[in-house]
């Protein structure tokens, strides 16, 4: 297991939390408290040895929304001649139910986890995900 995690939220006693079960599990971990810095952070690990491997984002953000970024973050791997589905993985996080979603938003990401998030489960499709893409 391993990689490097992009968590994305201005909760910062969430990012702790979650930081610290991520980094047991074996990740690496980066973070962003907002839109900007989550785009410049992710366009930065295109050209590190080691990329950002997943991306968790939530979609209440200070400037810029996650769906926002989302669209910013795959429009920059389509520039790179980075292909849908050699993207990188990003898992939609929020306080809201899916109904509140419109699906068309949604396009471009891996999952939508509703918080309160339950950890075991996050790490188990964190890992599952990244098996599929090595698969790939």
């Amino acid at each position: 297991m391993g990689g490097k995690i992009l968590i994305v939220d201005d909760e910062l006693d969430f990012i702790k939390l979650l930081t610290i079960r991520l980094e047991h599990a074996g990740y690496g971990v980066e973070f962003a408290v907002n839109g900007k810095e989550a785009v410049g952070a992710y366009v930065k690990s295109l050209n590190d040895e080691e990329p950002i491997s997943l991306i968790l984002l939530d979609i209440v953000l200070p400037d810029i929304n996650g769906i926002e970024v989302l669209t910013i973050i795959r429009k920059e791997e389509q520039s790179r001649g980075i292909k849908n589905e050699e993207g990188v993985p990003i898992f939609m996080l929020t306080g809201y139910d899916r109904p509140w979603m419109d699906p068309s938003e949604l396009i471009g990401t891996d999952d939508y986890i509703v918080k309160p998030i339950n950890a075991e489960e996050l790490l188990k499709k964190i890992e599952n995900r990244l098996n599929e893409k090595e698969l790939k």
